[in-house]
């Protein structure tokens, strides 16, 4: 008689715990559940192939499960109000080759002049090297690039640069050191010295050239690198995972890739150790106006080459 009413009194105490551990089991289930809607949902939104098998300048597909050394093609793109309502092209004004070799722990970053005159390819016509991405997306630019410095690409990525101050500000801003001495927008900006930006500054440090000490096309390329890095440090910080929904909703609205979700990941885990040793370059050359009356970048071919093998040596090809 005492066990059975021992036993009474346990079972509503019992019938709690299992109700909260059930409530809690559901709830994670449902988290967990959406974390990966979101995430596939946002690999299909970025997911944009481009139409071949691999780079005609390699043999086959480099096997990521492997780690082996990558090349990237990183462009940024301005979409702007202005260039829709004209039903203007997407204009690569970011160009960048990326080398990665983890076995190594280095990167070689290039950065490509947009008004770098180069064949586009496809097309018939030699123009400046950013049109090939407005006649023809990433195929075609992918394709011209390839062309131009005779290296492999891989895989792509494309950054809507308007979408970027936004994702900037979700991650609560990004760090750099800045590559020069000038002021622009009212905020000064000293070389060398660590600096916070939000969306807005980052925006204005990323596109500043005509400022006085800013360096003019070289010095925005080289601040394109910076701001990049900086914001790639930060989304793979756990701060990011914060920001979770409002990031994969910008990923899927500004980033295109050929990369599939797996890849992604597979890239992630593979490719980390690469982000040890970042070596950044810019490409040299001179200004020239060409025939056609149009402002040009001429890629000075000795500094070219000495890139490109750099570059190459990076891939171990």
């Amino acid at each position: 008689m005492d066990y059975q009413r021992s036993k009474k009194r346990k079972n509503p105490i019992v019938r709690v715990l299992l109700w909260i551990v059930g409530i809690l089991l559901i709830l994670t289930i449902v988290a967990v559940a959406y974390l990966a809607f979101k995430v596939f949902a946002t690999g299909g939104a970025i997911h944009n192939p481009l139409n071949r098998e691999h780079s005609t300048l390699r043999s086959g597909q480099v096997d990521m499960d492997k780690g082996e050394p990558i090349s990237i093609a990183l462009f940024g793109i301005d979409s702007d109000q202005k260039r829709q309502q004209q039903h203007d092209g997407q204009r690569s004004d970011t160009i960048m080759l990326l080398s990665i070799n983890p076995d190594k722990k280095t990167s070689e970053i290039i950065s490509i002049p947009r008004d770098t005159r180069a064949e586009i390819v496809g097309r018939g016509t030699t123009e400046k090297i950013n049109h090939a991405y407005a006649y023809g997306g990433p195929d075609m630019a992918v394709k011209s690039i390839e062309k131009l410095m005779n290296v492999p690409i891989d895989h792509y990525a494309t950054v809507d640069m308007d979408g970027l101050k936004d994702t900037i500000d979700t991650v609560g801003g990004i760090d750099v050191v800045s590559n020069a001495t000038f002021t622009v927008h009212g905020q000064q900006y000293n070389e060398g010295q660590k600096v916070h930006l939000d969306g807005d500054q980052a925006m204005a440090f990323i596109r500043s050239r005509k400022e006085a000490g800013a360096g003019g096309d070289f010095g925005r390329q080289e601040r394109q690198q910076l701001v990049l890095q900086g914001l790639a440090n930060k989304l793979t910080s756990a701060s990011s995972l914060t920001n979770f929904n409002a990031l994969m909703n910008q990923l899927s609205d500004n980033v295109k890739t050929d990369m599939t979700l797996g890849e992604l990941n597979t890239f992630r885990s593979n490719y980390k150790e690469g982000n040890e040793t970042v070596n950044k370059h810019q490409l040299q050359g001179t200004d020239s106006t060409g025939s056609d009356g149009l402002y040009y970048f001429i890629p000075d071919e000795n500094s070219k080459q000495q890139l490109v093998q750099r570059y190459r040596d990076n891939l171990e090809i």
